[in-house]
């Protein structure tokens, strides 16, 4: 039997029949089928697009509330994922019947009932949204159905805001042969096209995309006895494990294309909505008043991301106090909160600060803790950003920085 080529399908049929089949593919699933428990469809399935999941998340750098576009997002099982980190999703699809059972399932649950999608069908190959409408954009196997490929990714650049990240999991440039499309292509008149990663680069910096980023990484992991394990830690690219695992990495990327592309410096755009780049260098006095202990100085955004204003909601930047008995034990761990700055503070700027944390009740041995937090989104110190510790004794009016 001759193979398919899936050039003939791109050509046979219109958008709107390429659309009309996607709905009849769709119309015969409902909330029990395999398709609809995706990712975990299968366990080999799964397997796979957990790694590829794990393999995008991090480099996409989100945040609560960023606007994210789930491009070509069939039942949706993605934008529920992203809904659930806290992003505001808009999935789109040509299928309309795709996209009421991904409604459908997202609603399903009282927490899905809470969770930020939209659901928008597309008309045609341009996105009906205005320029610079996403932070981000995720094409997770969807790319090698779309007619015109470089049109895609070029819409991706136009819709996606300066700093933005579009992510691509999707086969490889022998997809179309696999005897899995063949059967797709035959069964049911779908495209499963090959993807091209260079041509998509090329159109997407055509199209305003700065640079472009392959993932390399595996969906099952290498196994060895415990003596390989630490050969492997102590010397990776020596050892037998790590040349099994680059060989494994080769294989299974063979046909599979993971890749971002970027419209400028991502981290440049980012806020203290993300954990990425926390970090803060705090310098501080203190001295006893009557009525708490006053800290004046100076604390200076020593990371790379600019902080929200004090008190604005969520991922605004404040000083944060924990507080501790004579022995160093926790007692409150949100004891205070203090002012930074009215206005952004950009990454590099150091601002005076002035506070007073008044005296716990019933109590004339402590410690305070001072950090910084990003309301909402995470403590200073657990990125690492150094923290300072002062003990105040009442009686003899003390404080002594213990670090």
């Amino acid at each position: 039997m001759s193979l398919i080529d899936f050039r003939d399908l791109v050509e046979k049929y219109s958008f709107a029949e390429h659309a009309a089949r996607a709905d009849k593919y769709f119309s015969t699933l409902d909330l029990d089928s395999p398709v609809a428990r995706k990712p975990f469809a299968s366990p080999h399935e799964a397997a796979e697009l957990c790694a590829g999941i794990a393999a995008i998340l991090p480099d996409l750098m989100l945040f609560p509330t960023v606007r994210v576009l789930d491009f070509g997002a069939g039942t949706c099982w993605m934008s529920r994922l992203l809904a659930l980190l806290g992003c505001e999703v808009t999935a789109v699809d040509v299928s309309r019947k795709a996209l009421e059972v991904g409604e459908r399932l997202i609603r399903s649950d009282a927490l899905g009932n809470k969770l930020k999608v939209e659901f928008v069908p597309l008309e045609g190959p341009d996105l009906p949204f205005a320029d610079s409408s996403f932070d981000r954009v995720i094409c997770f196997d969807a790319l090698h159905h779309v007619p015109k490929q470089e049109h895609a990714i070029a819409e991706f650049a136009r819709v996606l805001k300066p700093g933005g990240i579009a992510a691509l999991h999707e086969p490889g440039p022998s997809h179309s042969r696999s005897s899995q499309s063949q059967y797709e292509m035959r069964m049911h008149d779908v495209i499963e096209a090959d993807v091209l990663v260079e041509n998509l680069i090329a159109a997407g910096k055509a199209a305003g995309f700065t640079h472009a980023e392959m993932a390399l990484y595996s969906s099952r992991a290498v196994k060895s006895d415990l003596a390989g394990f630490n050969k492997f830690l102590a010397n990776p690219w020596l050892s037998r494990a790590g040349r099994n695992l680059t060989r494994h990495i080769a294989s299974e990327q063979e046909n599979r294309r993971t890749f971002f592309l970027a419209k400028g410096d991502p981290v440049a755009h980012l806020d203290s909505r993300s954990t990425h780049g926390l970090l803060a260098d705090i310098e501080l006095h203190a001295a006893p008043s009557d009525f708490g202990t006053t800290f004046t100085g100076s604390i200076a955004n020593a990371g790379s991301t600019t902080w929200r204003p004090s008190f604005s909601g969520l991922g605004a930047v404040n000083i944060g106090v924990h507080l501790h008995d004579g022995d160093g034990r926790l007692i409150n761990a949100d004891y205070f909160r203090g002012k930074i700055s009215d206005q952004p503070v950009s990454a590099g700027v150091r601002t005076p600060v002035e506070f007073e944390i008044p005296y716990p009740e019933g109590r004339d041995h402590f410690e305070l803790v001072i950090d910084l937090v990003s309301e909402g989104i995470m403590w200073f110190e657990i990125g690492r950003s150094p923290v300072r510790r002062f003990r105040i004794n009442r009686p003899d009016a003390s404080v002594q920085a213990i670090a």
